[in-house]
Parts: structure tokens; sequence; C-alpha cells
């Protein structure tokens, strides 16, 4: 991790944050099964709605994370948010100082352990589980943090990478070369999950981290996104300045694609 020079808790670190996050229902579902959070860790406030000005980023960090919940009845709308409620609650309780990698991943595991609680102790929600894709920025670096096929990108200089690997069959079979990414959008396999937060007891989680530089964004965001935005559209979208005109784009050029699934977005940009 680059060196900073901290003052007291709750101070600046030289780094700024403006951030952008929405949920749409998208056209064909009748509930919106996905969630998502955008929260200050030092200063304990979640945004609602998270349209965030650009300010600092204080010695906690700022949390973002984006679920897919699945699950007959309700059940995909309780994994979700009981997923993203658990993660600010643990978030909440590590340490005063930018949590180290390790630290994240407690936290993650901590979320699986109380959905897979949730979904064994009530038969309604048997079955039940989310995908998870959640992010902090903090000390001039972000960490990311990963279960399901909810994805992380990561722009710089007008240039796109998925920073996640679909933890689907699809997403392996692109991985090892044998499909194509405009090919998994087509197989009825798209759809099947390798691992999702809450479905078994134990599950493992995929960590990255990069260090950050002025300008660059973050985005985290549901298969009902990915699923119909290439990196080549998002490359266009993330060039733009105002984060908010760019995130209704995002999920208005899903819609108009079909808008089969539900659709979260998050964007965050650091200066």
């Amino acid at each position: 991790m680059p060196n900073a020079v901290w003052r007291d808790r709750g101070r600046v670190c030289g780094v700024k944050c403006s951030a952008y996050g929405k949920t749409d229902i998208g056209l064909h579902r009748t509930k919106n099964e996905d969630g998502f959070v955008i929260r200050d860790l030092t200063r304990e406030t979640t945004f609602e709605p998270a349209v965030v000005v650009e300010q600092p980023v204080g010695a906690r960090g700022i949390l973002f994370a984006v679920c897919d919940g699945i699950g007959g009845h309700h059940a995909g709308e309780v994994a979700s948010s009981l997923a993203l409620d658990t993660l600010e609650t643990e978030m909440q309780l590590l340490s005063n100082a930018c949590p180290r990698p390790e630290l994240f991943k407690k936290a993650v595991e901590a979320v699986n352990r109380r959905v897979w609680t949730e979904a064994s102790v009530h038969p309604k929600l048997s079955g039940m589980g989310t995908t998870l894709t959640a992010a902090v920025i903090c000390q001039k670096r972000v960490l990311i943090a990963h279960v399901g096929d909810s994805r992380a990108y990561f722009a710089r200089g007008g240039r796109v990478e998925q920073i996640t690997k679909d933890q689907s069959i699809a997403g392996q079979l692109v991985a090892s070369g044998a499909m194509t990414e405009e090919q998994a959008q087509q197989t009825p396999f798209r759809h099947v999950l390798l691992q999702a937060v809450g479905t078994k007891e134990k599950v493992e989680i995929a960590l990255d981290g990069i260090d950050l530089v002025r300008g660059d964004t973050l985005l985290l965001c549901s298969d009902g996104l990915s699923g119909k935005v290439g990196i080549t559209d998002l490359a266009g979208h993330l060039a733009g300045d105002d984060l908010n005109a760019c995130g209704d784009a995002l999920v208005a050029l899903a819609n108009e694609r079909g808008g089969e699934d539900n659709i979260t977005v998050i964007i965050a940009r650091v200066s």
C-alpha cells in the first residue's frame, strides 16, 4: 500500500471521492431483488439517495456494495437486504483505520454466515442467497471483495478493465477460452452460479486491490447491467464528468436493450 500521512480519525488523507448509485427494477420483473449501499465508514453515514457530491475520504474509508438476490418467493430480496445490512455492521466493527484485506474478507465471511443461518432457520427462506461485490476506497487504494457474478470494473485514462471474474458456469467457460463474452450472454448457463453468499456454510471470497490516482473510476454493477452493456459502451459513458448523467444513461441503455433483469450500478471517482 502506498505511504500516506494520517492525522486523527475522521480527518482527510488527501483523497476525495464522488459517487453515484441507482437500482432499477427493469422492464419485465415484478420485484427488485437487487440492492446497493454507499456508506462513509468514518462519519457513519449511509447515503440515501446515493448521489454523493465530492467529499474527503476519511480515515476508515467509504464502502460500496452491490447485491443481486436469488431464491423463491421474496427470498432474493431478503438475502440481498440482509447481506448489505450485515456488511455495513461488520465494517463498522473494524478498527478506526483502513480495513486490511484479511479483515475485509472476514467481514464478508460473517455476511455469508448470517445469510446462511437465516436460510437454515426459516423454511420460507430455504435456498436463498445473493451475489456480493463490495469495495472500500481508503488511503489512495481500493480493496474489492467478490462472490457471484455481479461485477467490478475499473477505468483509467479512457480504458476500462473488468476486475472481477464471474463465479458462474458461463464465467468459467469465458475464463478458460472456451467461450467469448458475447457467447456467454446467450448461453442458458449464464445465470448458473458456482458461488453465492448464503447458499452454503462457507464461501470462497475473491480479493483484489488497486492503487489509485486522480481521475480513476470504479464501477460496481449487477448482471442486469453487465449482461446488456459491454466494455466499449462503459468506456464511452465513464469518460463523462457528470456521474449522475453517466449512471442514468447506463441504466437507460440496459433497459433499451431489453431490461429483462433488475439493474444496479454504483460509480465512484477519485480526485
